[in-house]
Parts: structure tokens; sequence; C-alpha cells
């Protein structure tokens, strides 16, 4: 299935749901679809007469998407914040040092 079938047949299901397809709720869908592509199957879907939506396919897009890389444990993410959390402190602490070298002082 191209990229803009899959942009058609995501928008078709939005809008059977009784929503309107919009381009976040399809690349919610879609995933890592480029955006020109969203955009241009958005547009053909909404030149597709309601009459005519039951030619268009229906597909799982959540098991077409879904990569079979192994999920992080519990631990390793855990491991990846306290990482984060000391990286932003250290940032913080640069801006702190850069800020105290910026403001003017007082005599």
């Amino acid at each position: 299935m191209s990229q803009i079938e899959q942009v058609i047949a995501a928008a078709k299901s939005i809008a059977i749901k009784g929503h309107t397809p919009t381009i976040a709720l399809i690349k919610s869908r879609v995933g890592k679809l480029p955006m020109p592509a969203i955009v241009q199957g958005l547009q053909q879907f909404k030149a597709i007469p309601q009459s005519e939506w039951k030619n268009i396919a229906d597909v799982n897009l959540d098991a077409e998407n879904a990569d079979n890389t192994p999920q992080p444990t519990i631990e390793e993410l855990l491991s990846n914040q306290k990482t984060m959390q000391q990286h932003i402190q250290a940032l913080t602490d640069r801006v702190t040092e850069l800020e105290k070298l910026l403001t003017p002082k007082a005599k």
C-alpha cells in the first residue's frame, strides 16, 4: 500500500467515526509519513464523494506501521531518565553561570 493510500485509508477511518479528517489526526494514525504525502492524501480523500468511500481499502494501520524493535525495560527507562535529569541539571547550572556573567554588577 502506498503512502497516499495509507493516508486516504486513515482519513476514511476518521470520517466514518464522525470526525473531520485533519492533518494532525491523520498523522497520529499513520505515524512517520512525510508531510507532503499526508497533505496530498488528505486532499485526494476530500475530493472523493462519500458514496465512493466503500471503494477505499480498509487497513489496520497500527499493525502495518508497527516495527519489531524490542521495547526498553523499566530499568533502562529509569536509567535513561536519571541520565537526562543529570544533563538537564548540568545545563541549568551552565545557564545560571552565564547569566551571572552577563548581569551587570551593582557598584
